[in-house]
């Protein structure tokens, strides 16, 4: 094999795991050309076959394998050496990554992380908004604020509070809901979740409660939910952190027993001594502990 930029690595990684050209560069920030390009080159100057263009998507071949199990090697080498130098890092100052969702940055976070930036303006804080669960191991980032009935062994922190849920509605159409607390949900018209959420305890309710003719949208996302349901398109389920804070909509039940979660600030074991992720963990945790009444939905009589 000649001299490798070892750049390529990442990008046969992203193509594998996302499954197509256009989802790596998605996940790589480049264009889609640009990974065709470098894994063709690769397999030019090397005499390999990465992958085997389908219909379906792209599947590695034998020798693409070989490459993928040496690259994931070397990337959870280099995360282990970035972990361990950060976890020395007594410094109040450098970069930390914070990964969360649209809903608890747009309903809470946005101003909590303003305020932490004003009393350590020497740490940059780099918001990453997903809902997918990023790799703290591989260091996607360095500390998650999100919310889970059980967080991987892998990471370290502290329950913030329970995470309530409830449906919601614009007025408008709250009143013109038939009685009967059964015949509101199986009559009205709904606001769907979308594929990210589908496996969500949110998803599982929805597939056991709203029927899928009453369906008449989907939206991936909580605060493409609660647009939605502003604009007055049906019911919707949303955190109760959000929807009790939108002033277009209106609680049409209580918190549902079923959809609770709990609301987490983690980090992986291996840098929570650092001193800028220890700050942040301690500042945050402290100011969503004094929030628990809008999280677990008592913010609403």
């Amino acid at each position: 094999m000649q001299n490798v930029d070892w750049d390529i690595f990442r990008i046969v990684m992203a193509v594998a795991d996302g499954g197509s050209a256009v989802a790596a560069a998605e996940r790589l920030g480049v264009n889609a050309s640009t990974v065709l390009r470098r894994i063709s080159r690769f397999e030019e100057e090397n005499g390999v076959r990465l992958f085997e263009r389908r219909q379906t998507g792209y599947t590695p071949t034998v020798e693409c394998e070989a490459v993928i199990e040496a690259a994931r090697t070397i990337e959870h080498s280099v995360a282990g050496i970035g972990r361990d130098l950060l976890g020395r890092d007594l410094r109040l100052e450098g970069r930390l990554t914070v990964t969360t969702t649209d809903s608890l940055l747009n309903s809470v976070l946005a101003p909590l992380i303003l305020e932490f930036s004003r009393l350590h303006p020497q740490i940059r804080i780099d918001v990453s908004v997903t809902n997918s669960r990023l790799n703290l191991t591989r260091q996607d980032a360095d500390i998650a604020v999100r919310a889970s009935k059980m967080p991987p062994e892998t990471l370290v922190g502290q329950r913030v509070s329970g995470l309530a849920f409830a449906v919601y509605a614009k007025p408008a159409v709250a009143e013109d809901l038939p009685s009967g607390r059964r015949l509101k949900l199986r009559k009205a018209s709904w606001i769907g979740i979308g594929e990210a959420l589908a496996a969500s305890p949110v998803g599982d309710w929805m597939d056991r409660n709203v029927p899928p003719e009453r369906v008449v949208m989907t939206a991936d996302t909580f605060v493409s939910m609660r647009d939605c349901a502003a604009a007055g398109a049906g019911l919707t389920v949303l955190p109760c952190c959000l929807g009790d804070r939108s002033a277009d909509l209106v609680r049409v039940t209580p918190p549902i027993q079923e959809m609770e979660s709990s609301l987490w600030v983690l980090t992986h074991s291996d840098i929570r001594s650092a001193a800028r992720v220890k700050a942040f963990n301690e500042f945050m945790s402290r100011a969503l502990r004094g929030m628990a009444d809008l999280f677990e939905g008592r913010s609403v009589s």
